[in-house]
């Protein structure tokens, strides 16, 4: 029999048909239904019901008050404070009030003595003001500290205040309740006629106003006390669950005699009774959900086999100490199961609508205001453009676009190519990723979303002192969403929408009625605190064979199965942590409850829901999660079961942890990635050939083949890349484009042009370039500004260095130069590959002609050609620049030789002769611009002629086309580790 089947019968066999003068109360209202349905099938004629209350119920209506709701207490506190110290500001009032109203609600439970805490606290704090080492020297406050001092001098009488604010009003909050029943239990229960008997059932660890009520009860023979508890806990005096229940028997404050032979003849359900237990360790919350589902669905079927034999269903429930994983929960069920009851409230803050209210605070608060560039004394505020994106693609905003067929305009590309139009939300998206656009104003989003309604609801400014323009914008979403809700028909969103809007009409009418300024921060830890506190009750079916509830709601009732979820350290328990002013050795002196005892109940919690049950599953998590309320570590009290209650079960209790593996039975394994390779297969051999004879060979494809094949294979023949992001700081490859870009202007402006260079020019084109290439990005201030400025100087440090060469002539800028090479194949017809680089600039300085690539990384070149120079060019993934500049070479001597010149512009009609003049190739450093221009150190042959670089380059050439396309040698990941470093693909190779 489970513990409210021999509580009902006890109670019924005791008082008879007739129970109207008992009271019942229970721990929790779940406790009190289940106690009603099994009273009443004690008997086929029906009789009169005990009165049944949860505590809380029950103190709230002896005392005869009305709790007041969470955002008038902490209004009615402002106002105590107000009178108290009329300098008081409300945002920082906001900061603490929660907590010093939780310790209130704490003290009065326990009975605490007031004046003797609140002196404890000033004692303590003006010793924090003593400097110890310096116990002569002054102590020095600044307004803050002497704030801050000045509040816990304060407590005692803001306490006092607030009660006798709130006894004129008929309100209390919970513990000024219990404290006030305390106070005055004889008049209120003890010599009330109304209360004949009063069983205090299912409790264990009581607060000390909850003993002082039952204490008199009991002393008067009016209460009597019904324990659940199992010998295993209550005998071992080292076992925690055992704590308060102990104390309880030793002290014998609440037992008759009869009491005292209940809990000695406590149930031996623990050690005496069978059990499976299975201890489950999965990756992460999530996964946590689909064993629970899966293991329910295997009990459902196997019940299913029995109920043919006439077996009854067992009870089960799925219990959740993290109570956030209800949502994934009820989806991993499977769609069979219709017969469950969901004890606890769903939150609201689980809600997709919540997502998006949480996105428009975040974006209103991370709002940058900038200086206008007309130099006004004027700023334009700006989102910023991840909260701007996370906005557009919530779901509700999305199902908005979707209904309302929602389309971006038609676009025509440079070239004459028409872009459909694509979905406005998912275009704005791209275009401000494109445009690489970090903030953007309210008139911005309004452009770029074509003035639509929804879009000028979401990016309205809400000034910080304007909270009621807040207000004004959640009424006009859910105006606007009303559409999206009709057509999801989501029962649990819908009932979150109007949960939110009623609490907005709550917080509209408390807001309009205070004197005192509330700013858009404060309204919104109000607003979250409302969030926090409220819930979606689900339709209660208590005799459903599954019951889904919290850690506390199982109080007082038992089930034959058991899946917990959660049970980690940290989390069952909960980690050793308390929000409080009041510090932990005060809370030790007064006999406050503290972390301790907290352990001690849930433990209590734990081991009385296994007492009856016959199997049991608890899941844990083997990896930090993402908030780190869980370490992946499993709860002591799996440790507990392993070590300290199986072995004295005499072989009762069976336990096993069996493996969880996702994915269809008999699917492949897995690949090991630790030596990943791709074979060239004939059509990967035929893209490469695509590649070599159309696009080409460019000196970057061949470094990338060199250093790592696997990545080119990723890169150049799958064609996989990073998605589009925006990078608010500009990066290497940024900051390099962006002076490549003002070289190159530089070049085709002025150089080619004849025309002179100063400064001023420099200064202008970074600006200018800056705007149209990186327009979005914000050099005001930071890194970007730095970097900004560091461009300026390496600039401008150039162009001096430049100046300084006579004869120095630009022949060219960004030209591409290009030849074919014959490569034979084996097995097929010699292939005509494309060589080709594409230059930054082709300069002459004096008699030698010389290749230009610039870099404003580091460089590093050998001085000196290397003896195993070939194996350095064919297979040393760290000589990309040498091999760099030896291809840049080497079609420039191709080109003097096949067209007696080099291009001078991209159409390649202009050829500056070149026959004959030496060539060179190397860079210009932004990183060294003292160090000038730095060589290509790569010469074939004593006299290193052109004729002799040319067929040398080709050799070596073909032969590393020929190692590309070989079949026996397949694409593989690099040995160099450090250059996977910065590699696009190292999370695809495993590293």
């Amino acid at each position: 029999m489970t513990f409210l089947q021999q509580t009902a019968q006890r109670i019924f066999e005791t008082h008879g048909p007739s129970l109207s003068d008992v009271w019942v109360i229970l721990p929790t209202r779940r406790a009190v239904s289940v106690f009603l349905d099994e009273l009443a099938s004690l008997s086929e004629r029906p009789f009169l019901a005990p009165h049944t209350l949860a505590v809380d119920d029950f103190i709230t209506q002896a005392a005869g008050v009305q709790l007041i709701d969470s955002v008038s207490l902490l209004f009615e506190l402002y106002d105590v404070f107000k009178v108290i110290d009329p300098q008081v500001e409300f945002e920082q009032f906001i900061g603490w009030a929660s907590v010093l109203l939780a310790d209130f609600d704490r003290i009065d439970q326990y009975l605490i003595n007031t004046a003797e805490l609140f002196n404890y606290l000033t004692a303590a704090k003006a010793l924090e003001r003593w400097q110890v080492d310096q116990p002569t020297r002054p102590v020095t406050e600044t307004p803050g500290t002497s704030r801050y001092f000045k509040l816990f001098e304060n407590l005692n009488t803001a306490y006092h205040a607030l009660q006798e604010r709130l006894a004129r009003q008929g309100l209390a909050y919970r513990g000024m309740a219990y404290r006030l029943l305390a106070d005055n239990v004889e008049s209120l229960i003890r010599d009330n006629l109304a209360y004949e008997r009063v069983y205090f059932v299912g409790f264990n660890a009581l607060s000390r106003a909850e003993e002082q009520i039952i204490r008199v009860l009991v002393d008067a023979q009016k209460a009597e006390l019904i324990w659940d508890a199992d010998q295993y806990y209550l005998d071992d005096k080292h076992q925690e669950a055992g704590t308060f229940l102990r104390r309880y028997r030793e002290n014998g404050w609440f037992f008759s005699k009869q009491n005292h032979e209940d809990l000695r003849n406590s149930s031996d359900n623990l050690l005496g009774a069978e059990k499976n237990i299975r201890i489950v360790g999965v990756a992460n919350a999530s996964m946590q959900a689909k064993v629970a589902g899966r293991i329910y669905q295997d009990w459902s079927q196997e019940q299913a086999l029995n109920a043919r034999s006439g077996q009854t269903a067992p009870k089960t429930a799925i219990v959740l100490a993290d109570e956030t994983l209800l949502v994934p929960v009820l989806y991993a069920l499977d769609e069979s199961v219709t017969d469950l009851n969901v004890t606890m409230g769903l939150s609201l803050r689980s809600s997709l609508l919540f997502t998006l209210v949480d996105t428009l605070f975040e974006m209103q608060r991370t709002i940058h205001e900038f200086r206008t560039k007309d130099g006004r004394n004027l700023r334009i505020p700006k989102f910023h453009h991840r909260h701007v994106i996370k906005l557009l693609n919530h779901p509700f905003v999305k199902q908005y676009e979707r209904i309302h067929n929602l389309l971006s305009a038609e676009q025509v590309t440079e070239k004459g190519e028409v872009i459909p139009p694509e979905p406005l939300f998912q275009w704005i998206a791209k275009t401000i990723v494109k445009e690489q656009r970090v903030y953007l104003t309210e008139s911005d989003m309004r452009e770029l979303g074509q003035d639509d309604p929804l879009v000028q609801v979401l990016f309205a400014r809400w000034p910080n002192e304007e909270p009621m323009k807040a207000i004004q914008t959640f009424y006009a979403l859910i105006e606007r969403f009303r559409d999206v809700y009709r057509s999801s028909q989501d029962a649990i969103e819908i009932e979150y929408l109007y949960l939110f809007y009623t609490l907005l009409k709550q917080l509209e009418a408390t807001l309009e009625k205070q004197t005192e300024p509330v700013t858009v921060r404060s309204f919104r830890q109000f607003l979250y605190e409302l969030i926090r506190q409220t819930s979606i009750p689900f339709t209660s079916e208590g005799r459903s064979q599954l019951q889904v509830m919290g850690m506390l709601e199982t109080r007082a009732l038992d089930f034959e199965r058991v899946i917990i979820l959660s049970v980690n350290e940290g989390v069952l328990p909960q980690s050793r942590k308390q929000n409080s002013l009041i510090p932990f050795d005060i809370a030790l002196e007064l006999h406050l409850p503290t972390y301790r005892e907290q352990e001690a109940v849930m433990a209590y919690h734990f081991y009385r829901l296994l007492q009856r049950a016959s199997e049991v599953v608890m899941l844990y998590t083997t990896s930090t999660d993402a908030y780190g309320s869980s370490k992946g570590e499993r709860s002591r009290f799996i440790r507990q079961i392993q070590h300290e209650l199986v072995p004295r079960s005499n072989g009762r209790i069976r336990i096993s942890q069996p493996t969880v593996r996702f994915g269809r039975p008999g699917h492949e394994k897995i690949p090991d990635l630790t030596d990943l390779q791709v074979p060239k297969t004939e059509a990967i051999r035929a893209d490469l050939i695509r590649l070599l004879t159309t696009k080409g060979l460019y000196p970057s494809y061949l470094n990338q083949f060199v250093s790592c094949s696997m990545r080119f294979y990723f890169s150049r023949i799958v064609g996989v890349s990073e998605e589009d992001d925006i990078e608010e700081k500009m990066g290497a490859a940024d900051f390099g484009n962006w002076l490549h870009k003002v070289l190159e202007r530089l070049d085709l402006e002025y150089h080619l042009q004849n025309r002179p260079i100063d400064e001023g020019i420099i200064v202008q084109l970074l600006q200018e370039e800056f705007s149209t290439h990186m327009k979005g990005r914000v050099i005001e201030s930071g890194m970007n500004l730095l970097l900004y400025d560091m461009a300026r100087k390496l600039m401008l440090d150039f162009q001096r260095q430049q100046a300084q060469l006579a004869g120095l002539t630009v022949i060219g800028t960004e030209q591409t130069l290009e030849t074919y090479l014959t490569v034979p194949i084996e097995g097929s017809e010699p292939l005509r590959v494309r060589i080709a680089g594409k230059i930054d600039r082709i300069e002459r300085y004096g008699d030698q002609i010389r290749i230009v690539d610039y870099k404003t990384g580091k460089v590093e070149l050998p001085g000196n050609a290397p003896r195993d120079l070939a194996e350095k060019l064919l297979s040393d993934g760290k000589n990309d620049k040498m091999r760099q500049l030896w291809l840049y070479r080497y079609l420039a001597l191709k080109n003097i030789s096949q067209h007696g010149g080099l291009p001078r512009d991209k159409a390649k009609r202009d050829i500056y002769p070149a026959a004959g003049l030496p060539v060179e190739a190397g860079f210009y450093s932004f990183r060294d611009v003292k160090g000038g221009f730095k060589t290509n150190p790569v010469v074939f042959g004593d006299d290193d002629s052109p004729a002799q670089y040319i067929i040398n380059s080709e050799n070596l050439l073909r032969e590393m086309i020929q190692q590309m396309l070989d079949v026996d040698k397949p694409f593989r990941k690099t040995d160099q580790l450090e250059t996977c470093q910065y590699c696009d693909y190292k999370g695809i190779c495993g590293r």
